[in-house]
C-alpha cells in the first residue's frame, strides 16, 4: 500500500510537471505567433524632429492565431535602449494599465527635453494571461522651446529672382562626437549639405505652407557626416512657392505672388562625449555665391549651365575669399514647426519604354506611364552644347495619349506644357548626369532637344517620380481587368498630387483645392496612409483662415488657386470627421474645432449676406461667380448649374457634423445649437430645391448630383426617399447607365446606388468603356484620372478617384467607419461583399490603423468562397452574401459551420452564424478564415 501511494505521488508529479512544460510551451507558441509591431510615434516610425510635448504612440498586434486580443499593457519610455530592453523607463512608465487601446496613446510622463532620443518599448498582456513585449522603437524630439532658438534667418545681398545661391559655411570640431542633430528649412526649397555630401533624401524641402503663419522644419542625424578637423555646411536655395515670380516666356500661373527672396536657416546642435555641447547656426558669418541653376520656377522649370560648377564648394579647403558674405533677412515670419509629415522624395524611377529620334538633335521617349516629377537626363555632347527638355501628357496635340511611334511630336497646345522645361549646359566631353532640384510637373513624354541639332554621343532619359513619401496603405484586384485599371490609374493621380498637400494637378495649377482633396480623402485613406499628412494639411486650412472664418478654395494659399464653394471650405469640417473615426483620433477634433465653429458660423452668417439675404439658410450666389461653385465638371459642364443646391446642401452638412463633434469633445450646448441649426437648413433646403411632383432637387433635371447629395445626406423626407431614388435610376436608364455627375456628385453614386439594391447598376456604370465614363478614359491610353469626361485639359486630375471607394467598401466589402457598422479605428469590422452578376472574383487589402484587413473572394463551381484575415485584437461581422439556392452548406477549412439552416458550433474563433433576408451573418474574431458557401445537394 505505501508503495502504491508513493507510486500515485510519482505520477501525480510527473502529470504536474508534464502540464507545467505543456503550459509553457503553449504560452511560448502564443509568444512565437504573437508579435508587437508598427510601433509610431505621432503616425511615423521612429520620427526625427517631434516636437509636440505630449506625443501619441501606437502600436499593432499580429498573430498567426485566431481570437488573440490585448488587456493590458505597460509602456516604457527611456534615454537609453538598454533600459527599455530590461523594461525600465526613466521618462515615463505606465505601469500595467488595463485596457485594449493600442492607438493614440499620450505621453505623461516627465518634461521631454530639446534634441533628445527617447527609446520606447510596449509590454501586452494578452487574454490568455500570456504577456510579450515588443522590440525597442524611438523618437528624437526637436526644438521645444521657441527661446532655444539660436539661428538666424539668413539670405543675399542682392535680391534673388530667378536664380539660386549657395550658402556655406566652414567650422572646427576638436572634440570627439558623440551625436549631432541638425535642424533646417527655408523660405522657399532647400538642399542641405556636410562636408560634400547631400544631406538626407528629402526634396522640394521644406513642405510648402503659408510661411507667414508657419515654416516646417526638418531634423536629420548629421553624426556620421561629421568629423575632427575642418568642416563644412552648405545650402542650396530655390524659389519654391515664396518667390514666386511671374516669368516672362515660361509658363507660370496666376499673377504671381513673390514674397522676398529665399532665405536659409539651420541650427547644428552637436553633443560631444566629455557631456558638452555646441551649437553651429546659419548667421551672418556664412558666405554666398552663385549656383549653376540660372533659373528656377516652381511652374515655368530649371536651368542649369554645368560650366558654372563650383567643385567641392561644400567640403572643407575650397577657396571662397571670392564669394560675398551673407546678410541677414526678416525671414518668413511664420512660427517654426516640425515636420511631422512624410516628405517629398524621388519615390520611383521610370525607364522609357519607346525612343524615336525624329530629326538630328531632337529625341522623344515615352515612359508609358503618366507622372508627377521630373526627368533625369545621361547625356554625352559638346561642351557648350544646350540641351532643352521638355515634357506633356499626349502627342501631336491628340486628346488622348498613345503610344510612341515614329514620326510623334510632343503636344505643345498647352502652356504648362510648351512653356515649361529645364535647358542643361553640358560642361565637357565626358558622360553627365542631370535632374532638376527645385521645379516639378506632370508628363509622359519627354523631348530632348540639341542647341545645335547635333545628335549627342550618348544620350538617356528616365522618369523620376516625385511625392510625398506617404505609405501605400491598400490593394484591389478583380477579375475584370478595366477595374483593376480604374484602381491603378486612380492611385497613379494620388501619387502625383501628394506634394506636401493635395494639389489638383501637377503642372498647370498645382494649387491646393480644398474641393479637390475632400472628395479623394476616403480613398486616399483606404490606398495611403494619410494621418501625418492630413494633420499638416489640416494646419494649413487653419493658417489659411480668414479673420471672417472663410477658409479659401485653396490652403495654402500661395500656390494655385481659383474657384471653388462650400463644398471646398467644408473639407475643413469632413476631413477632421473622417481621420476621427478611420484613425480614432479625436485629437484632431480638439485642436480644430475653434475654428471649426468659426467656419460655421461664418456660413451662418453667410446665408444673410448672399445674392438673396431674405433666405438666411440658403446660401444662394456669394463673392462672385468663382467663389460660390457648386458641382464641377460633370459631363459636357465644367461648373453646372444650381450651385445654391449644392452650397446649401454642405452648409448643412457642417452644421450637423460640427453637432456630433461637440458631443463627441463634451460640448453640449454647442451639441444642441448646432443640431437645431442643422435641423432648420434641412428643413429650408427642401422646401426651397425640392419639387415633390417630379421627386427633383434644383432646377435642372439632368443632373444626378443633386439628388445623389439629398439621399446620401439623408436629407429627402421619408415618404419620398422612394420617389427621389427612382428618379436617378430613370436618369441612368436614360443615358444607357451612364453616370452625369462631377466631382461632387461621383464620390455619392456608388453608395447610393448600392445601399438602395441597385449593386448591379452601379456594377455597369462603373464597367462603361464609352463617354462618359472611366472605362471611356483607360480604353483610350489613361494611366492616370483626367480632369474632365471629355479628355480635354490636366491628363492628372484625382478628383474622380472616389470610385476607389466602390471598390473597398462594396466589391471588397471592408466597410469603413463610416458606413455605420465598423468601429472608429476599426476595432471591429464589418465585411459584406455586394457582389455583382458579372464579376467572378475580388481582393482587397487595407492596413488600417489597427492592422491589415484582407476580403478575397470568388466564385468557383457553383460555390462563394472568400478568405477573411482580421488583425489580432479586432472582431467582425461578415455578411456573406445569399444565393438562389434554398439551403446551403458553409465551411471553415474542413469544417461544417452552417447545416440545415442551422450553426455549426465548434470552430475556433466563430462564435455565432445566424440568417436575414440578405444571406448568412458571422461573428468572428481576429485571424485568418477561409469561407466556402455551396448549395446542398
Amino acid at each position: 500500500m505505501k508503495r502504491y501511494k508513493k507510486y500515485l505521488k510519482l505520477l501525480a508529479l510527473f502529470v504536474f510537471g508534464i502540464s507545467i512544460i505543456l503550459l509553457q510551451s503553449c504560452n511560448s507558441t502564443q509568444d512565437k505567433n504573437t508579435k508587437i509591431e508598427k510601433l509610431n510615434v505621432e503616425y511615423l516610425p521612429n520620427p526625427l524632429g517631434v516636437d509636440v510635448a505630449q506625443p501619441r504612440f501606437s502600436w499593432q498586434l499580429w498573430s498567426s492565431q485566431r481570437d488573440v486580443y490585448q488587456v493590458a499593457y505597460q509602456l516604457v519610455v527611456g534615454e537609453s535602449i538598454d533600459e527599455v530592453k530590461k523594461g525600465n523607463g526613466t521618462f515615463w512608465d505606465t505601469g500595467k494599465i488595463t485596457s485594449g487601446e493600442t492607438v493614440n496613446l499620450e505621453y505623461e510622463g516627465s518634461q521631454l527635453q530639446s534634441n533628445t532620443t527617447c527609446f520606447w518599448r510596449v509590454q501586452v498582456w494578452l487574454d490568455d494571461e500570456t504577456s510579450i513585449w515588443s522590440e525597442p522603437a524611438f523618437f528624437q524630439t526637436a526644438i521645444l522651446n521657441e527661446d532655444e532658438w539660436q539661428a538666424k534667418w539668413i539670405t543675399t545681398q542682392k535680391k534673388i529672382t530667378n536664380t539660386s545661391p549657395l550658402l556655406r559655411k566652414e567650422f572646427q570640431i576638436e572634440k570627439k562626437i558623440k551625436q549631432a542633430i541638425a535642424h533646417v528649412t527655408a523660405a522657399g526649397f532647400y538642399e542641405f549639405f556636410l562636408n560634400g555630401e547631400k544631406v538626407g533624401d528629402h526634396v522640394l524641402d521644406p513642405g510648402v505652407t503659408d510661411y507667414r503663419e508657419t515654416v516646417l522644419y526638418s531634423t536629420y542625424d548629421v553624426t556620421t557626416l561629421l568629423k575632427e578637423g575642418g568642416n563644412v555646411t552648405g545650402a542650396m536655395l530655390g524659389n519654391g512657392a515664396w518667390n514666386l515670380l511671374k516669368t516672362e516666356g515660361r509658363y507660370s500661373w496666376g499673377r504671381g505672388n513673390p514674397l522676398g527672396s529665399p532665405a536659409f536657416f539651420m541650427q547644428l546642435v552637436i553633443s560631444y562625449e566629455d557631456g558638452s555641447e555646441e551649437v553651429i547656426v546659419s548667421d551672418e558669418t556664412w558666405k554666398t555665391a552663385d549656383s549653376p541653376i540660372t533659373f528656377n520656377n516652381l511652374y515655368g522649370g530649371e536651368d542649369y549651365d554645368a560650366t558654372k560648377e563650383l567643385p567641392g564648394w561644400s567640403s572643407s579647403g575650397f577657396d571662397d575669399s571670392a564669394w560675398a558674405t551673407a546678410v541677414l533677412s526678416e525671414g518668413p515670419g511664420g512660427k517654426l514647426k516640425a515636420q511631422l509629415t512624410p516628405p517629398i522624395k524621388v519615390t520611383q524611377t521610370l525607364s522609357a519604354v519607346k525612343q524615336t529620334n525624329p530629326q538630328p538633335g531632337v529625341y522623344l521617349f515615352d515612359l508609358g506611364q503618366n507622372i508627377a516629377g521630373w526627368w533625369r537626363l545621361e547625356i554625352e555632347g559638346e561642351p557648350g552644347q544646350v540641351i532643352r527638355i521638355r515634357g506633356a501628357e499626349t502627342l501631336n496635340d491628340s486628346l488622348f495619349s498613345t503610344p510612341l511611334k515614329e514620326g510623334d511630336k510632343l503636344s505643345t497646345k498647352e502652356r504648362y506644357h510648351a512653356q515649361t522645361w529645364t535647358d542643361y549646359t553640358i560642361k565637357s566631353n565626358k558622360r553627365e548626369t542631370y535632374e532638376p532640384r527645385f521645379f516639378y510637373t506632370g508628363f509622359r513624354y519627354v523631348e530632348v532637344t540639341a542647341s545645335d541639332k547635333k545628335d549627342p554621343k550618348y544620350l538617356n532619359i528616365e522618369g523620376r517620380v516625385v511625392r510625398s513619401a506617404n505609405r501605400r496603405n491598400g490593394t484591389f484586384g478583380s477579375s475584370n481587368t478595366l477595374l483593376n485599371s480604374i484602381h491603378e490609374a486612380g492611385v497613379w493621380a494620388q501619387m502625383s498630387n501628394m506634394q506636401s498637400y493635395p494639389t489638383d494637378c501637377p503642372h498647370r495649377e498645382k494649387g491646393a483645392y480644398n474641393g479637390d482633396g475632400q472628395v479623394i480623402a476616403e480613398t486616399s485613406m483606404h490606398d495611403f496612409h494619410m494621418a501625418p499628412f492630413y494633420t499638416k494639411w489640416l494646419n494649413d486650412m487653419r493658417d489659411s483662415q480668414e479673420e471672417n472664418g472663410r477658409i479659401p478654395n485653396t490652403s495654402p494659399v500661395l500656390v494655385g488657386g481659383m474657384g471653388g464653394g462650400v463644398a471646398w471650405g467644408s473639407a475643413y469640417v469632413l476631413i477632421p470627421w473622417w481621420m476621427k473615426h478611420y484613425y480614432n483620433d479625436t485629437q484632431i477634433l480638439q485642436e480644430h474645432y475653434p475654428t471649426m465653429k468659426k467656419y460655421v458660423n461664418y456660413l451662418r452668417e453667410l446665408g444673410s449676406k448672399d445674392e438673396d439675404p431674405s433666405e438666411p439658410y440658403i446660401i444662394d450666389n456669394f463673392d462672385g461667380y468663382w467663389y460660390s461653385l457648386g458641382e464641377w465638371c460633370a459631363p459636357g459642364e465644367s461648373d453646372c448649374p444650381n450651385h445654391p443646391v449644392v452650397n446649401t446642401f454642405y452648409y448643412y452638412q457642417n452644421c450637423l457634423l460640427l453637432s456630433k463633434i461637440a458631443g463627441e469633445l463634451g460640448h453640449a450646448k454647442d451639441q444642441e445649437y448646432y443640431k437645431a441649426l442643422s435641423d432648420t437648413v434641412k428643413k429650408e433646403f427642401n422646401r426651397k430645391f425640392f419639387n415633390t411632383e417630379t421627386g427633383l432637387y434644383g432646377t435642372d433635371s439632368t443632373y444626378q448630383t443633386y439628388q445623389l447629395l439629398a439621399l446620401a445626406g439623408d436629407v429627402v423626407p421619408e415618404d419620398y426617399r422612394g420617389k427621389v431614388f427612382q428618379t436617378i435610376i430613370d436618369d441612368i436608364k436614360t443615358r444607357s447607365n451612364h453616370l452625369n455627375t462631377g466631382i461632387i456628385g461621383t464620390k455619392y453614386l456608388w453608395p447610393v446606388l448600392v445601399e438602395n439594391g441597385e449593386n448591379e447598376t452601379a456594377y455597369k456604370i462603373a464597367t462603361q468603356t464609352t463617354y462618359p465614363s472611366f472605362g471611356y478614359w483607360i480604353n483610350n491610353g489613361a494611366t492616370t484620372l483626367l480632369e474632365s469626361w471629355e479628355g480635354d485639359n490636366s491628363h492628372n486630375h484625382q478628383m474622380f478617384g472616389s470610385i476607389t471607394e466602390y471598390f473597398y467598401k462594396f466589391l471588397a466589402g471592408i466597410q469603413s467607419p463610416m458606413e455605420g457598422k465598423t468601429g472608429a479605428g476599426y476595432s471591429n469590422i464589418y465585411i459584406k461583399p455586394f457582389v455583382p452578376d458579372e464579376l467572378d472574383a475580388a481582393n482587397a487589402s487595407v492596413e488600417t490603423i489597427a492592422g491589415t484587413i484582407v476580403s478575397d473572394w470568388k466564385k468557383e463551381s457553383g460555390s462563394f468562397v472568400q478568405k477573411v484575415s482580421l488583425p489580432a485584437n479586432t472582431t467582425a461581422t461578415v455578411a456573406l452574401p445569399a444565393f438562389s439556392a434554398t439551403d446551403v452548406i458553409v465551411w471553415e477549412g474542413e469544417a461544417k459551420i452552417w447545416e440545415n439552416n442551422h450553426y455549426v458550433e465548434g470552430t475556433a474563433g466563430i462564435s455565432s452564424v445566424e440568417k436575414n433576408k440578405d444571406g448568412l451573418e458571422l461573428k468572428i474574431g481576429s485571424g485568418t478564415y477561409l469561407f466556402r458557401v455551396e448549395p446542398k445537394e
